[in-house]
């Protein structure tokens, strides 16, 4: 790919060199990021048609550059005014596709507002925020909150979306605790579902509001998934919630389930003295990173015998330990992705530093909407699970089963 021309490159340096670039975040992304990205795109398109870069000269070209005339692109909430190159001497004329004639007006600044508020700024710090950019009057609330109305839109038809062309592989669920005025105090769990799709990649499936996270609040979210389409995945992930374990009893029954081995690890050591936590966590790594499930139950009957001092600790492992030893029916070059919850577990540990500044969200549709807008913007930086041959064939030989057994 070519570099970007000289024109390009001054107009970028004068922005630095001028301190506009420094001057406030919003300010660089709402009037000078918008300025500097329509005028570099403008001068790589004229140096595209012409052929030639600034002071260069080619035997056989036409047309020349000829000065700049001003074009204003107006904005919901002001506007911004443009150098826009001239050319001479070309046939036909050019007519720009960066920005057309009578084209005035720009939507992707407009994009980047509800942006701001999903990233932790209420609707009120927007507004402070972008009067320095657009003056005293800025923004109104009204025109603040119609943009990022869109945001809940796309949430709401994401949500009412139809499941059943998905293939899921491994469903991962987790919850996070969030503060929502509702009509009760007690909604303030979001229940959120990623999937392992067939072909490796993986995507946010449902995203609800529940009642802290009670059995009734995992099935009614696990059954809306259902009625629209949703099939059997071949194995769910979950970790040590009793309401969820419950609630996948009964909205899925036969389906495998896999208890995250990180929050097994925790809830053991929590019953272990601080002096000996680090050598019992090696221990337990052994039971829950062994290379093969005969290595996990030996690593455990180790631990057993080894930290039998710690009764408590011991009869946690112990307990519905093959529920945390799933994984190891599946693909080895999966296992990594399917033995925690870690899936959803890193998506809410940005979505608390993000909504940190919000507080308590005002209603429920703009909490799950900022969520959403949150793991869907965190879901293009995911890995999938590798489908190599010999995973497809452990798969299919799976699926085998489980169709002989529900026959």
């Amino acid at each position: 790919m070519r570099s970007l021309s000289k024109k390009s490159e001054k107009i970028i340096k004068e922005m630095i060199e001028g301190g506009r670039l420094f001057e406030n975040p919003l300010s660089v992304m709402a009037r000078e990021g918008a300025r500097m990205m329509l005028r570099v795109a403008l001068e790589e398109e004229m140096t595209t048609v012409l052929g030639r870069d600034l002071y260069e000269r080619a035997a056989g070209s036409i047309g020349r550059r000829n000065g700049y005339k001003q074009r204003t692109v107006k904005l919901s909430c002001g506007d911004i005014t443009v150098a826009m190159p001239k050319a001479r001497n070309l046939e036909p004329p050019l007519r720009s596709k960066v920005l057309p004639p009578y084209r005035t007006r720009m939507a992707e600044l407009e994009e980047a507002i509800p942006l701001l508020y999903m990233n932790g700024l209420s609707t009120r710090k927007v507004k402070r925020s972008l009067k320095k950019v657009f003056g005293e009057k800025g923004l109104s609330h009204s025109t603040i909150g119609n943009i990022t109305a869109k945001v809940v839109e796309e949430f709401n038809a994401w949500k009412r979306r139809d499941l059943s062309g998905l293939s899921v592989l491994y469903l991962v669920i987790d919850g996070i605790r969030l503060g929502v005025r509702t009509d009760t105090k007690e909604k303030e769990a979001v229940l959120a579902a990623t999937a392992f799709l067939e072909g490796g990649r993986r995507e946010v499936l449902g995203v609800s509001l529940g009642n802290r996270e009670s059995t009734a609040s995992w099935k009614g979210f696990l059954e809306e998934m259902r009625e629209r389409g949703l099939k059997d995945p071949l194995l769910i992930v979950v970790d040590g919630c009793p309401g969820a374990l419950k609630a996948i009893e009964e909205a899925f029954p036969g389906v495998e389930v896999q208890r995250c081995t990180k929050h097994r690890m925790e809830n053991v050591l929590e019953k272990v003295l601080k002096a000996d936590r680090e050598e019992a966590r090696d221990d337990l790594r052994k039971v829950f990173y062994a290379p093969t499930i005969e290595h996990s139950k030996e690593a455990a009957r180790l631990f057993e015998k080894k930290w039998r001092k710690y009764p408590s600790a011991v009869e946690c492992l112990l307990a519905g330990l093959e529920n945390c030893q799933t994984y190891y029916r599946f693909p080895s070059s999966h296992w990594k992705r399917i033995r925690t919850t870690n899936a959803v577990e890193r998506c809410f540990r940005e979505v608390r530093q993000r909504v940190r500044t919000i507080g308590r969200f005002k209603d429920e549709q703009r909490a799950l909407a900022t969520v959403w807008w949150l793991m869907n913007d965190a879901q293009k930086r995911w890995y999938g699970v590798r489908m190599t041959k010999e995973a497809t064939e452990i798969l299919n030989r799976l699926r085998g089963e489980k169709e002989r057994l529900a026959a």
